[in-house]
Order: C-alpha cells, then structure tokens, then sequence
C-alpha cells in the first residue's frame, strides 16, 4: 500500500540551511504488505471559522490513490478549559465542530476518535503567534534563468523551540508542498527563508500569497519524518512510516498552530 504526498527543498536564509517540506498532497510511505490503516488528520488554529478532522483509509500498492472516506466515526475535539464539542460528518469522511472552541496560543487541544471498534486520540498545545513582517520575491539565476522564489521574513523570538511551517498558493491555487523550519541555526534571528522546489514555478504577473503556521515541535517533526521517509533532505532514511501524536496505530497527524497571510502580486 501507499500513502500520498509531496514534498519539496526548503532553505532557510542567512545560514542557506537545506530543510525538508510537507504535509498533505502526494506523501508516499512504505506501506508495502501491511495491511489497511485510517489516516487521520485534523488541526485547530486561531481562525474564527469551525475545525475540521477527515478520516479515510489506506488502499493497495495497485490500487487508485483515492483514499476512500470513512464515515460514522464519532469525532470529539476539547480544549484544556473544559469547552467539549462532537464533530458533525458534512460530507464522506469528513468531520466539523458545531460549536465554537476558540483556539487560542498556549491552549492543549485534544482529538479523539472512535470508528468501527477503534479508538485513537492526540493531543496538541498551540504555540505562540510569531509576525509575521514581510513578504518578497527573490530573483535566484539558475542555468541562466531567473527563478522567482517566495521569501517569508520573520524574527525567531530569543529561546529555542520555535517551529514554522509554510504553505504557497499561486493565483489561488494552493501548492502542493508545505515547508517546514526550526529554530536551532538562528535562534533570535530576522530569517528570510527561501521557499524552494524544483516542481514549484512562480512566473511575473502571479498574484502569491503565503500561509505562516506557527506549530508544535511534534508537527515539525512529522513532516521531518515524512520527508526522509521518502530519501529527501539531510534527515534521508530508509522508507518508514513517521512518528505522529497519536495513540493507537494510525497514519496523520493533529496540529494546533496560529495562522497568517501575506500576499504579493510578482513583478
């Protein structure tokens, strides 16, 4: 079996320091003989708008990468002050809060989920918002041409144990690899990360924005994992299905983090 999704290269700037990207769209796992799992994967952030969990199933090496959806799963997300909501199941799989629970930075959010005798539940702490200042475009000349990369500025405040995460959209089209960085090389730094891929193309005339995510060092290191399961990156390994914040075997992931946005039009 697999389990998709794609990944890119991330350099962090000034150090130039090669890290690894992200989550959701085409992660491939070595998943070859074992049998069926639920994929789970839910996040809260600080968006006034509901939470959503989905929840499908791994399928065979030989089969479409179409995960299918599982319904009638009971989905309960709560927070640390004692605010308790049961997921609503809006479409196939997936599963949204009908009430509000704030996400809010310091607060620990649990996910639990029970479906066909199972029972998996994780748990995630918000971490708190880091600005983010600027927004540039970096022309970098590569085989004579010039490749315009998206640059997230931001200042890492002083203490390690930040983490960050990086999602492109291109003329409103979000881009499959989201970037993930640390603050171990530039702790209490002003960092101009380059969000680099050789598969993504950023072209004049685009309108780009870019998502900043605050997350916990577990998420970071789930898309660390990911990435060298797949032999990308300096963590590169031999193929394994990453560690996640999980209790009970599953594949996934559960992240609170803070949200923001900048966007540019390239010129």
């Amino acid at each position: 079996m697999k389990y998709f999704a794609k990944f890119s290269l991330f350099l962090a700037l000034p150090a130039l320091l090669l890290i690894s990207c992200d989550q959701e769209e085409i992660i491939e796992l070595d998943l070859n003989g074992a049998p069926a799992q639920y994929v789970i994967e839910g996040s809260v952030t600080d968006e006034a708008k509901p939470f959503q969990v989905r929840i499908s199933k791994t399928v065979e090496v030989d089969q479409p990468n179409d995960f299918p959806a599982v319904s009638g799963a009971v989905v309960v997300i709560s927070d640390d002050s004692g605010r308790i909501d049961t997921l609503s199941e809006t479409l196939p799989g997936m599963y949204e809060t009908t009430q509000a629970i704030p996400g809010a930075s310091g607060r620990t959010y649990t996910l639990q989920v029970w479906v066909a005798g199972h029972y998996f539940s994780a748990h995630s702490t918000m971490p708190a918002l880091v600005p983010f200042q600027d927004l540039r475009v970096i022309p970098l000349p590569f085989g004579g041409e010039n490749t315009l990369v998206m640059t997230p500025v931001f200042t890492d405040p002083a203490g390690l144990g930040n983490n960050y995460q990086f999602v492109q959209s291109n003329n409103g089209v979000r881009q499959p690899y989201i970037f993930v960085a640390d603050d171990r090389n530039n702790d209490g730094a002003q960092i101009s990360t380059l969000l680099l891929s050789p598969d993504l193309e950023t072209l004049k005339g685009d309108t780009v924005s870019v998502e900043m995510r605050n997350i916990d060092r577990a998420t970071y290191k789930y898309f660390v994992a990911l990435d060298a399961s797949n032999g990308n990156g300096p963590n590169a390994s031999v193929p394994a299905n990453p560690n996640n914040n999980f209790e009970g075997a599953c594949l996934g992931y559960f992240a609170a983090y803070t949200v923001q946005r900048k966007s540019v039009i390239v010129e």
